[in-house]
């Protein structure tokens, strides 16, 4: 009974493990450990200045995996007297399904490592991830908070 039922388990996980990764455009293997990297960059709308420069780094244990850590850098443009502001964070993500409205969308979760652990999530789409706000919703005002796969 167990391996009737591990065996459609173990290839929806390989399933979903291929959709999170997006592919090979943009992931960099680690030769020595078999680590993957990819890394998505882009300037979403700020409230009070020009933009916030997203740097994210998803990092896989192996290609197909589901989840591993991660590195974002967000550079607030113009914040401080005309200087822009820099804030680094890291810590794991996960991939999972299923956001309001798409029950087979895969979204990365992540969630930064230290005191205040903070909580961000972004829809995966191959060749780009877009923030998703609270309750996962995409965002309703026509802006653009699309990150892009980088080679």
């Amino acid at each position: 009974m167990r391996r009737i039922l591990l065996r459609p388990m173990c290839a929806a996980l390989a399933a979903l493990g291929a959709m999170a990764c997006g592919g090979n455009k943009g992931a960099q293997t680690d030769a020595v450990s078999d680590t993957v990297s990819r890394r998505y960059v882009g300037t979403l709308p700020a409230a009070d200045g020009p933009g916030i420069v997203y740097d994210l780094t998803l990092v896989n244990p192996a290609e197909d995996s589901l989840a591993g850590d991660f590195r974002l850098s967000m550079t607030y443009l113009e914040a401080e007297n005309g200087q822009d502001a820099k804030f680094d964070s890291e810590g794991r993500w996960t991939a999972l399904r299923g956001i309001p409205g798409d029950s087979s969308a895969v979204f990365f979760q992540l969630v930064e490592t230290g005191v205040r652990p903070d909580t961000t999530a972004f829809l995966d789409l191959g060749d780009s991830v877009v923030l998703l706000g609270a309750g996962l919703q995409r965002a309703q005002s026509g802006l653009n908070y699309t990150l892009t796969l980088t080679e």
